[in-house]
């Protein structure tokens, strides 16, 4: 891309019978910090490939007995923590 690699190879697939594009933000072995992901560079990746939508997963806790290991939470609000400027602005 003009932003450079994309943090690991794009992967084709379908998910019942819809077409999904997988990315390893961190890389499949896990090896790219938060702040050094090229969002950049994983999103031009995506939209060449045709995506129009990204579905973005995380692991974390939570401090609330009523949410349990497992358990799909959709946020409604996010704190970017994250210290290299350079991957904020598309």
């Amino acid at each position: 891309t003009p932003y450079g690699k994309p943090s690991d190879a794009l992967i084709l697939g379908k998910i019942k019978n819809v077409e999904c594009v997988l990315l390893a933000r961190h890389g499949r072995q896990h090896t790219i910090m938060p702040s050094n992901v090229n969002y950049r560079a994983n999103i031009w990746a995506l939209r060449e490939e045709g995506c129009t939508h990204l579905l973005v997963t995380t692991a974390c806790g939570s401090l609330r007995e009523e949410i349990q290991p497992g358990d799909i939470v959709i946020i409604d609000q996010f704190i970017d923590r994250s210290v290299n400027p350079k991957h904020h602005h598309f």
